[in-house]
C-alpha cells in the first residue's frame, strides 16, 4: 500500500519530461524495460536524496555518484522517449 502523497516511479519520470507525459504513461503501462527505468530513477533519486540529507554530504562520494546515474538514466527515457515517438 502506498503513503498517501509519496510518488510513484512514474511521476519523477512526468516530472522530468511534462511534454512527454502521456506517452510516459502509455509506455510505463505497455512496456516492462520502460517501466525499470523509472522504478531505477525513482530508487536512485531516493538514495540520492537521503545521502544529500545527511549530515557528512558534503564528503559523501555517493552524492556525485548517483547525480551521474540520474542523468544516464535520464538520457535513457529521453532517447526511448524520442524513439518511441518517431522523430529519432
Amino acid at each position: 500500500m502506498e503513503t498517501p502523497g509519496a510518488m510513484r516511479p512514474i511521476d519523477h519520470a512526468i516530472l522530468r519530461f511534462p511534454a512527454q507525459g502521456e506517452a510516459i504513461r502509455l509506455a510505463y503501462l505497455q512496456d516492462e524495460r520502460f517501466r525499470a527505468i523509472c522504478e531505477d530513477l525513482d530508487l536512485a533519486l531516493a538514495s540520492l536524496r537521503r545521502f544529500e540529507a545527511r549530515p557528512d554530504a558534503d564528503r559523501r562520494p555517493e552524492i556525485d555518484e548517483y547525480r551521474t546515474v540520474l542523468r544516464e538514466l535520464e538520457d535513457e527515457l529521453r532517447e526511448y522517449l524520442r524513439v518511441s515517438d518517431g522523430s529519432g
